[in-house]
């Protein structure tokens, strides 16, 4: 396994590491102390399975570097880390992307498990943060064809493209234009936001937990 962690302290990045390594023993952790820091490694190292990146980074915040990442790496999971338990900032980082939002008042039991939440698929959120319920406003439950349903729910498990195509038995330029539908049925503006949207819609089911 091999995890991104960006933070700007360097003190706190010892402590995160210590607790990092209790996800399994031969962890690799790469350290980052910039946003500009983590897209360049991000970006020039192969096999990162999840990135724990600060909100509040020099030269690039978390939000800024994610997007970066995910031009690239669009499947790859991010998971934000933050001092700030705002609920607007909670939900501007899952809308932009985010698989999880983590304060840093957090133990270290409960980072882990939220960790391994998001490598299992699914999403992490803090304390006391409410969704929107479903219904709620005028936004109208989309129509999906049964096939962009079955994207769907690959999606919100994390499944990349092709993991998507071997599933299902289509091509990966198929699966490429049920996700587009998708994104634009549910008025989204990419995939985790798709995924996260459905959910709090109802329209599939959730995979998600909120810590203590």
């Amino acid at each position: 396994m091999k995890i991104l962690l960006a933070d700007d302290h360097k003190l706190v990045r010892t402590g995160l590491v210590l607790v990092l390594k209790q996800m399994e023993n031969s962890v690799e952790i790469l350290e980052a102390g910039t946003g500009q820091e983590a897209i360049e490694m991000a970006l020039g190292n192969s096999g990162i399975d999840l990135i724990l990146m600060d909100l509040d980074l020099p030269e690039g915040n978390g939000l800024e570097a994610m997007t970066a990442i995910h031009a690239q790496h669009p499947t790859l999971p991010v998971v934000i880390l933050s001092a700030m338990e705002d609920q607007t900032m909670v939900s501007r980082a899952m809308k932009m992307g985010a698989r999880g939002f983590i304060p840093k008042s957090a133990s270290g039991e409960v980072m882990v498990n939220s960790l391994r939440l998001v490598l299992s698929g699914g999403v992490c959120l803090p304390p006391g943060y409410n969704e929107p319920q479903k219904g709620e406003g005028d936004a109208k439950t989309p129509s999906l064809t049964q096939r962009q349903m079955e994207v769907l729910r690959l999606m919100a498990k994390g499944s990349s493209n092709k993991e998507i195509a071997r599933g299902l038995s289509i091509s990966e330029n198929t699966v490429r234009v049920h996700i587009s539908a998708v994104i634009g049925a549910l008025d989204a503006s990419n995939r985790t936001e798709a995924a996260y949207s459905a959910m709090r819609m109802g329209i599939i089911p959730r995979v998600s937990t909120t810590f203590s």
